[in-house]
């Protein structure tokens, strides 16, 4: 895969970790509109994906050995991918897009949970120090 996708992957998985361990933060409502926008790419990939394995049987080609030959090449890549290069496919290209969506998802959802856990911990804490008072 290429080095950009990569780069991605292992970028949103240290965002996910500062997400969990409560160094990223975000409002509430901008993580949950942030989380469905991510839900709703990760259908969208996952329609391509479906699409694109259907892309294993072209048809249309003719019968000339060129045209056969560039119907398997189309086949493959959208399969199997290049000659030695299996993740160069256009299927295992949208499962590494899958991947990072995901990776966003989660990153998003681990920062409002710590967010709302945080804003729970502090209501709880002015609760306990106003009890005191009375």
């Amino acid at each position: 895969m290429s080095d950009d996708t990569q780069a991605q992957i292992q970028q949103w998985t240290q965002l996910k970790q500062q997400a969990i361990d409560g160094q990223l933060r975000m409002e509430d409502g901008i993580g949950e509109a942030l989380r469905a926008a991510c839900a709703t790419y990760i259908d969208k990939l996952d329609r391509l994906k479906i699409e694109a394995r259907g892309l294993s049987h072209l048809s249309g080609y003719g019968g000339l050995d060129s045209a056969i030959a560039i119907r398997n090449k189309f086949q493959d890549k959208a399969i199997n991918g290049s000659p030695g290069r299996p993740d160069d496919s256009a299927v295992a290209r949208l499962d590494k897009h899958i991947e990072i969506a995901q990776l966003m998802h989660d990153t998003y959802a681990a920062a409002i949970g710590r967010l709302q856990n945080t804003d729970q911990n502090v209501g709880t804490n002015v609760n306990t120090a106003g009890e005191g008072i009375r």
